[in-house]
Formats: structure tokens, C-alpha cells, sequence
């Protein structure tokens, strides 16, 4: 809605993703406070969601490249193409992966501390992530970027020139909710928040892609939308993390 430059040719949608790196790193650093989590393992937590983070980034905009190429349209991985936040996931969860269990097993030779504790640590991942994302929806929304079908019932986007489903700002809210419902799991019960994520967010995500009116490009399967095929993948991952839990939880009982 408002993509002007505020200064330095920074926009409030660049705000808005810094404003929530920064609520989720500082909602993990609370989690890890309230569960008693070593500095040495909150330090390579912290590096390893920032170099996820980053990784991220790039590895959205790969996923978006590969969708306009599936589209028909031409291949170039570049930030012009811009960036897919579920294809962004899933390459900044095998970067944290790998920058927390190579440096973990540097950092803790003995201990071992990294792998005993590595649900907990997902756990406060989950709760920051749907925080930091429910910030990025809302540069989203101020970009006009990730919006819905044209409805005479939307918002006016300038930068569309017509009136469209606000997906950005109720995503926002679901998020925001789902981090807040999160927080309350992660803070009661451990090694359930990834799951729980994964899930609640793949379905919502799934069904809100019906009202999504921006072109995505597309993959092999072509009744599903990029994000819908991601989706499906993410709460099949979710739920078989949760039924490893629970066997796990049935084993130690």
C-alpha cells in the first residue's frame, strides 16, 4: 500500500522484516530464559537461525525462480524474481540444521548438550518464526505484494490500482494468534511445537492460496498452486514428527 521510500531507499516493507527478526529473536531469547537454556546453546541457537535466515532468503528466491521457469517464463534466481517465504523455509531449516549440529558438535564435545536439548530449541524456533512472519505480513501488506483475488470488498492497493483480498493482513493475524497459541505450548510441553506448526500452518496456508491473486508460477503438479504442493508437504512433515513424539513419549513410559 505504501511502497515509498522512507529513507535510504528503505520502504516499510524492509521495516517490517526487521521488526520481525528482531520480535522473534527477542521472543526466543525469553524462551530460552523461562527454560533454562545454557548461553553456550543459545549462542549457536542464534547463529543458527540467523545463517538460516539469510540462506533463507536465498533460497526463496531459488523457489521462486524455478516456479516462473515451470510457468513458462524464464529462469533467473535473482532478487528481481522475488521470494517465496515457503520455499525461504525450507531451505533456512536445512541450513539451521546443518550450521546447529556441525556447530554443536564443536561446541559440546562432551556435553552433548545440543542434541539432548534440540526439541526444546525447535520448539522456541516455532513460536519465533510465526511470530516474525506475522511482522513480515504486514510489510506484505504496506508492499501490496502477496495479495488476494480483486474484491470490491478489499483494500485499494496503489501499487495494483484496483481493490483486492487483504490474504497479507489476515495471514498477519493468523500468525500472530498461532504464535501466541505457540508460546503457550512450547512454554508447557516440550517438543511439540514444530509439529504443531508445521500443521497449522500448511492447512492455513493451503486453504488461504484460494484467495490468493498472485501469480506464483507453477510446479509438476498442476492443479496445485507452489504454495499449496509446499503446504501438504509441511503438514505431512508435522504430522510425522508428531507421531514420532508421541511414540517416543509411549517408549519412555
Amino acid at each position: 500500500m505504501y511502497p515509498y521510500e522512507l529513507f535510504f531507499g528503505i520502504t516499510l516493507y524492509e521495516v517490517m522484516i526487521v521488526v520481525g527478526y528482531i520480535a522473534a529473536i527477542a521472543l526466543f531469547r525469553r524462551y530460552s530464559v523461562k527454560t533454562g537454556m545454557s548461553a553456550k546453546l543459545y549462542n549457536l541457537a542464534l547463529v543458527s537461525v540467523t545463517a538460516g535466515a539469510v540462506g533463507g532468503y536465498l533460497s526463496g528466491c531459488l523457489f521462486q525462480a524455478v516456479y516462473d521457469w515451470l510457468g513458462g517464463g524464464g529462469f533467473h534466481p535473482d532478487v528481481s524474481t522475488g521470494s517465496t517465504y515457503l520455499g525461504g523455509l525450507i531451505g533456512a531449516l536445512a541450513i539451521i540444521a546443518v550450521v546447529y549440529f556441525v556447530g554443536g558438535k564443536i561446541v559440546f564435545r562432551d556435553s552433548r548438550e545440543h542434541l539432548a536439548r534440540f526439541d526444546g530449541v525447535m520448539d522456541g524456533y516455532a513460536a519465533g518464526i510465526a511470530l516474525g512472519h506475522g511482522f513480515g505480513r504486514i510489510g506484505c501488506l504496506m508492499a501490496g505484494c502477496c495479495h488476494g483475488l480483486p474484491s470490491e470488498h478489499g483494500i485499494y492497493f496503489p501499487a495494483l490500482g484496483f481493490r483486492a483480498i487483504p490474504t497479507q493482513l489476515y495471514e498477519a493475524i493468523f500468525l500472530f494468534l498461532l504464535a501466541a497459541f505457540l508460546w503457550r505450548l512450547v512454554t508447557h510441553s516440550r517438543g511439540y511445537g514444530a509439529p504443531v506448526y508445521f500443521i497449522a500452518y500448511g492447512v492455513w496456508r493451503f486453504f488461504l492460496e484460494f484467495w490468493r491473486g498472485d501469480d506464483r508460477g507453477k510446479t509438476v503438479v498442476d492443479f496445485l498452486t507452489p504454495s499449496q504442493l509446499v503446504s501438504l508437504i509441511l503438514v505431512a512433515g508435522g504430522l510425522v514428527l508428531l507421531l514420532v513424539k508421541r511414540r517416543k513419549n509411549h517408549d519412555e513410559t
